[in-house]
């Protein structure tokens, strides 16, 4: 039993309930705590009536795994959700040199994987992706994809021999002929070549011979946690990824007069830049303004990059601590840049800053104000979270319709009207924090990074409109939600794989609408800047690091100073629904009594606000300690009489029925 309950039944709610005055026991949160008093009187007292036909279901225990129980008692997580003392990481440097024929649409290269057994137990085989096999004639997937033959592999090696490899799927398995002992590192090497499928493919691509985006393109290593051990589940197109923190160093060769972008810095400027560009580009670094990098005119004046007789150029990156590495390219790019102030990143005392970059094909009203939607949104969740980590944050037009993100990187296709680009390249940078720097499984549960994300995009879109009455509407997820509901398609919990979901909608709402309308509704309730709060507490604890779905609840737990193990149950691993309704309203000579029922299975506080005959009104709320004392009905007495009655006047909850909510004194 969670201690909330153990507490409510301490108390007696669920048999004869005792008389409580509003004065002294109603709680005032962090949403209600600064309202005005509207009216000055001897406030409500409530008693609560319990169920006598069918007890109404209470939320089970919230289930921790095994493997998770198993971590604690390790030392490598701690219950209230942090890692442990005990926790370890494997270290992992990539090496990779690379080709990109446009003609062909083809990529071939050779990368050196070293691996470091970070834990204190011997390793005896490793695991890789080969994601590319998704595009394979009979891989097996659960989206629609172009068959390109996969990925080819060659001249595997493990510490420079010839190795006996297996491929499952779009799983390379790799037994070592010695265990890797704790401290020890052995590199794998292999030649690899694929074509990059046409459009979005999902989530990367090209459009012809002209851009081409390139994700999940080399052979990674399967993250390996403290948790689970080796997570290296088969990619089936639709769910997205899981991937660990590596460095890497990368040569990418391309065609000259191809501009390139990519995770990491790049670090031969001189090498691959026009002097033109670069002296903007330095312009740039330095401007809070944007700076047109390359536009038509510098284009027609001659090329943007260096030219080479052999007619190629090898464009080089190196990124720290990512968890991926992607590149785009195009040779009719506009480049647009500025910086952007992240706040102090390092610890000297000095705001720090980062390049902030749009690389387009239009110059539409939208994407002339890209790099300034990027810098919007770098900085205030620089603010809100904690401070952006790398050297730039950059967004690429084209391909897909909606959007995708790689580590400093991320696809936006064009949305032509501005604030529907501001805000896709709004929730896509969010994603440098949920999953780039807190590393979740995004295949298993994308809820944990995609609803954190929407959770944070809504309130970008508020900050940059500059919108203040968002918290007395719905926002966009919670009527998602609603609609979803209204349709009869929220059919499954949130804590179902995510390729083990048995309905075509459930995997956008699922991981999408549902989580940050919850997460919305737990802040219009306890307060914004409280649950802002835990979020950010969850982020610096688990930045480069893997959180499992019960270390997000612990560690919220833990912020919000109070057990909510009953909010998780409800909302992540059942479908029931919230439905309060106005029972009676009574009227009399001494005051009213308005009943309040609770028609659903989620529980949460009720708030009502009552209107009297002079044209003042009051607020009362039912804690939600009534319901989860296994009420059903609960009665409140206002000293006068009542004209009307509205239950959550301002939307602050997820109630499914609004028809209900409201009552007028005949």
């Amino acid at each position: 039993m969670p201690p909330i309950l153990r507490r409510v039944a301490q108390r007696g709610i669920e048999g004869n309930a005792p008389v409580v005055d509003l004065r002294r026991s109603r709680t005032k949160t962090a949403a209600t705590a600064n309202r005005p008093t509207l009216l000055v009187l001897a406030a409500a007292v409530f008693t609560t009536v319990a169920a006598t036909q069918a007890p109404r279901p209470l939320p089970h225990p919230l289930e921790r795994s095994p493997e998770w129980t198993a971590a604690v008692a390790a030392g490598t997580r701690t219950a209230d959700g942090r890692p442990g003392p005990a926790n370890w990481h494997d270290r992992i440097h990539y090496r990779i040199d690379a080709e990109l024929d446009p003609t062909l649409a083809r990529v071939q290269g050779h990368v050196v994987a070293t691996y470091t057994n970070g834990s204190p137990e011997p390793l005896g085989e490793l695991w890789l992706h080969l994601r590319q096999n998704l595009h394979a004639p009979d891989a097996v997937r659960n989206t629609r994809v172009q068959v390109t033959g996969g990925m080819q592999i060659d001249r595997v090696q493990v510490g420079g021999a010839p190795a006996t490899t297996h491929v499952d799927g779009t799983r390379l398995h790799v037994p070592l002929e010695r265990p890797l002992g704790p401290g020890e590192q052995v590199a794998v090497a292999m030649d690899f070549a694929f074509v990059v499928p046409a459009g979005e493919a999902p989530r990367m691509g090209h459009d012809g011979n002209s851009l081409f985006f390139v994700g999940y393109w080399y052979p990674q290593f399967a993250v390996r946690d403290a948790v689970r051990g080796f997570v290296c589940e088969p990619y089936l197109g639709e769910s997205e990824f899981y991937m660990p923190f590596a460095d890497y160093e990368v040569a990418l060769r391309l065609p000259e007069g191809w501009l390139a972008t990519a995770t990491g810095t790049l670090q031969n400027p001189q090498d691959v830049l026009s002097d033109a560009v670069r002296e903007r580009l330095a312009k740039a670094a330095e401007s809070t303004t944007t700076v047109a990098i390359v536009d038509r005119e510098l284009r027609d004046a001659g090329p943007v990059t260096r030219s080479d007789p052999s007619g190629s150029l090898v464009w080089r990156f190196a990124a720290s601590h990512v968890r991926d590495f992607a590149f785009a390219t195009c040779d009719r790019w506009l480049w647009d840049a500025a910086a952007a102030n992240v706040g102090d990143r390092d610890g000297d005392g000095t705001d720090d800053r980062c390049l902030v970059q749009s690389f387009h094909r239009r110059r539409t009203a939208a994407w002339r104000r890209s790099a300034a939607f990027a810098q919007h949104a770098i900085e205030r969740m620089s603010h809100w979270l904690l401070p952006y980590p790398w050297p730039h944050a950059t967004v690429v037009e084209g391909i897909l319709g909606g959007g995708m993100e790689y580590p400093m990187l991320t696809l936006c296709g064009d949305q032509h009207a501005a604030p529907f680009q501001q805000s896709l390249i709004a929730h896509e940078l969010i994603h440098m924090w949920f999953p780039m720097l807190v590393g979740s499984d995004e295949t298993a549960f994308g809820w944990q990074d995609e609803g954190l994300t929407d959770f944070f995009t809504e309130r970008l879109e508020r900050d940059h409109q500059r919108r203040t009455d968002d918290t007395v509407r719905p926002s966009s997820s919670m009527r998602g939600y609603l609609g979803t509901v209204a349709a009869g398609l929220d059919r499954e919990p949130m804590l179902r794989h995510a390729d083990h979901l048995q309905y075509g909608a459930s995997y956008g709402f699922l991981c999408y609408t549902k989580p940050a309308a919850v997460l919305d509704q737990l802040a219009r309730w306890l307060g914004e800047e409280k649950v802002t709060g835990a979020l950010r507490d969850y982020a610096r604890t688990w930045r480069h690091d893997h959180p499992t779905p019960e270390d997000f609840f612990a560690s919220m737990n833990r912020s919000l100073g109070q057990d909510l193990d009953w909010y998780w149950s409800t909302w992540w691993t059942t479908t029931w629904q919230l439905d309060h309704a106005i029972g009676e309203v009574a009227n009399g000579a001494d005051g009213a009594l308005v009943t309040i029922v609770d028609q659903g299975r989620a529980p949460h506080p009720t708030f009502v606000r009552v209107y009297f005959a002079d044209g003042t009104h009051d607020h009362a709320e039912v804690p939600v300690a009534t319901w989860l004392g296994g009420a059903v009905r609960a009665t409140l007495r206002f000293p006068r009489p009542v004209t009307k009655v509205e239950l959550d006047p301002d939307h602050r909850t997820l109630d499914v029925d609004r028809s209900d909510n409201t009552w007028s004194a005949p």
